[in-house]
């Protein structure tokens, strides 16, 4: 009976998932999931009451295994460099690889993630504010405060400006690869993982390290 109930409570998270990396949010009916999901709508609202708490649930189920990977990632670093503070470059590393290793298909959670939080930020419900206060809040307090560690100079605001351009940098140039090629008439791509973090990592740590 439990087995039961978990399954179609996945069933309905990943149909919810596909149709919205498909169709955006506001697009996406109650209906629409369930006929996909093969599941009435009382057990959508026996799981998740609201269509708003169904995306939040959807999205936190993509969104908390790579915070874990971030935590995880500078956790690591922090350890190897000791009493030392964490280079910019390594702390740039833990914010984006584990995200890279979702969209290159290295990691667990599809090609879907980041147009899924693209539509989060484009498409804001009820759901955003929470889902920030939820997974983002206390993580992103971690990499401010290895940040602020490493570049002490740096003021409270001016760490949390720079660590939000440094988002802004990453997801657009992953998100919008597309048009860097067609821009560039091909002669810039995105061929692999490590190419983009390199050179993502090189251009926000200049930038994080300009001075105040």
């Amino acid at each position: 009976m439990q087995e039961d109930i978990h399954a179609t409570k996945l069933a309905i998270l990943k149909a919810t998932e596909r149709l919205v990396a498909a169709n955006g949010f506001e697009a996406t009916s109650l209906r629409a999931i369930t006929a996909a999901a093969k599941v009435n709508l009382a057990a959508v609202n026996y799981h998740f009451s609201t269509k708003d708490a169904l995306i939040l649930a959807m999205l936190n189920r993509r969104l908390r295994p790579v915070n874990e990977a971030r935590l995880a990632l500078l956790d690591q670093f922090e350890e190897e460099a000791g009493e030392n503070p964490v280079t910019v470059e390594k702390i740039l590393e833990a914010l984006f690889r584990p995200v890279l290793d979702v969209v290159s298909g290295r990691a667990k959670g599809g090609r879907d993630f980041l147009r899924l939080l693209a539509l989060a930020l484009a498409e804001p419900g009820a759901y955003l504010k929470p889902l920030v206060e939820k997974e983002f809040s206390e993580k992103t307090r971690r990499f401010h405060h290895a940040l602020r560690r490493t570049l002490p100079g740096l003021s409270e605001v001016e760490a949390h400006w720079r660590l939000h351009f440094a988002h802004g940098v990453f997801f657009h140039a992953v998100v919008h690869s597309a048009v860097l090629e067609c821009t560039s008439k091909g002669r810039c791509r995105i061929t692999s993982a490590e190419t983009v973090l390199r050179r993502i990592v090189g251009f926000c740590a200049a930038g994080l390290r300009n001075p105040a």
